[in-house]
């Protein structure tokens, strides 16, 4: 197969367009997240330090605006050497991992430079866990916030090539277009059948790719998806001089596959990449539960009173229980039964069909994702707990049981297993969730496929880090209402 271009940005490639200065750009992202670590630096650290004074009145404020700044300078070196300056091609899980264990580096850091230096009573304990504790929240949210900002301006990405030896090189090449935050921002996409025809080495010139190749001379970044043999595919790019890549990154086109799943080893002389599946570790499961466990029960006198108020709504708006279950699927393949909040009338299917039939354009809505925007069955209490997901709340009884984890796939119903097909194997080896990584990648919006695919990527590449990435997410796009009906 000849290489063929399947995608081109006629804008990027117009010497007639207004573009930005692409060789510019990288210093402009960086400045970017420079200016949003200092501000959440420099915001951290006073707002303990003006606020703790009516604690402590010996704490004066003034003692800490000369340091202030030196301390928000030095925390930025610290993530400079994480690597997140510009952050390009860091997912948001790595970027929370770098940035929290930058931040705690950092405190421990200024905390032993305090007792080194014997001026502990200045540098107040509260003051540092406090700051801590605030730039561990705000840092990631901003850089997501001034990401966005700089996309609007047009001065984040850099240019990429995605070159394919699969069919799936072109969904990789339309999902990083989609998904600008990542940074690579790809210009062109090329199919062939063997990389070797695009590239060539001192001993094997290849002629007939010239003008595709020239397309990507003075591009920088390339995206290569082999269908066998990466390592050759890179050494191919390597040895062919007729280019100016400087990074070179190699994708599957199997989206489930992530990071969290390989493990690099270097045997002897060879490259081993190590299979691994943290859920099924033992060790990973008691970590897991332990923070199920350590949540719930620091939330409960907020979440307590709120349940109250709900199940007082709930009389007052309908007849019927507050509370109803559903059979589910849980771990191993076991029925559990799941607890909710009532948010439907009584008769809830037969109103279902009923409506269905005066509606049949609505079937297939229904069809596609087992939901409906605007379902009869749903009270007006309901309508109101569904959409801020406060429905799901009386499921952690079950995760206090241990049937259910604050964090994974969501229980499917028996009718919903054959459509995970042989993936249902891996999908019922961990306990499922209150809340997932669909639920923060689109919630209802998205058709069941994809939420399937959701489910088996968090079951292959689970961290605690991802776990804390969907938790707070999840917060977010509930008091947003996102995507939920």
């Amino acid at each position: 197969m000849k290489p063929v271009i399947l995608h081109q940005d006629d804008e990027f490639f117009s010497n007639h367009a207004p573009l930005p200065i692409w060789k510019n750009r990288r210093h402009l992202m960086t400045g970017f997240m420079v200016v949003s670590d200092l501000v959440c630096i420099l915001a951290s650290m006073s707002a303990p330090i003006f606020s703790w004074q009516f604690v402590r009145p010996e704490l004066v404020p003034e003692m800490y605006q000369p340091l202030i700044l030196p301390v928000a300078i030095f925390f930025v070196i610290i993530y400079l050497m994480m690597g997140l300056y510009p952050g390009i091609g860091v997912g948001p899980v790595e970027e929370l991992r770098r940035l929290s264990i930058g931040t705690t580096l950092g405190m421990l850091a200024l905390m032993g430079l305090s007792f080194y230096l014997r001026n502990v009573n200045m540098w107040s304990r509260a003051v540092l866990g406090l700051a801590w504790f605030l730039l561990l929240l705000s840092a990631p949210l901003a850089r997501k916030l001034f990401r966005r900002m700089a996309v609007r301006l047009g001065v984040w990405g850099l240019p990429v090539v995605v070159i394919g030896e699969t069919t799936g090189v072109s969904n990789i090449y339309k999902n990083l277009r989609r998904n600008r935050l990542i940074g690579l921002w790809p210009v062109v996409c090329v199919r062939t059948s063997s990389l070797a025809r695009l590239f060539s080495s001192p001993s094997s010139p290849v002629k007939d790719s010239d003008e595709i190749r020239a397309l990507f001379r003075n591009i920088e970044i390339v995206i290569l998806v082999p269908e066998r043999a990466p390592l050759a595919a890179v050494k191919n790019v390597l040895l062919d001089k007729t280019h100016h890549f400087k990074r070179i990154i190699v994708m599957f086109d199997d989206a489930r596959m992530g990071s969290v799943w390989f493990t690099p080893l270097h045997l002897v002389e060879h490259l081993g990449l190590e299979v691994t599946h943290q859920l099924i570790n033992p060790a990973q499961q008691v970590i897991k539960r332990l923070l199920d466990l350590f949540l719930i029960f620091v939330s409960l006198p907020f979440l307590l009173p709120l349940w109250a108020l709900i199940a007082l709504a709930i009389k007052l708006d309908s007849p019927g229980p507050v509370f109803y279950t559903q059979k589910r699927v849980g771990h191993g393949g076991r029925e559990i039964l799941i607890w909710k909040f009532c948010s439907m009338v009584e008769n809830a299917e037969a109103a279902l069909e009923q409506y269905l039939d005066a509606n049949p354009e609505l079937r297939e809505e229904w069809q596609h994702s087992f939901k409906l925007k605007q379902d009869p069955r749903v009270t007006r209490v309901g309508r109101i707990l569904r959409r801020f997901s406060l429905d799901e709340l009386p499921q952690l009884w079950n995760v206090i049981r241990g049937e259910m984890s604050l964090i994974g796939p969501r229980p499917l119903l028996a009718n919903e297993v054959p459509d995970y097909g042989e993936e249902y194997e891996i999908y019922k080896q961990v306990l499922p969730g209150l809340t997932g990584l669909w639920q923060v990648s689109g919630r209802s919006n998205l058709a069941f496929s994809e939420r399937a695919n959701l489910d088996v990527y968090y079951v292959q590449n689970w961290s605690i880090w991802l776990d804390i990435h969907i938790l707070i997410h999840t917060f977010l796009a509930a008091l947003q209402g996102r995507g939920a009906y």
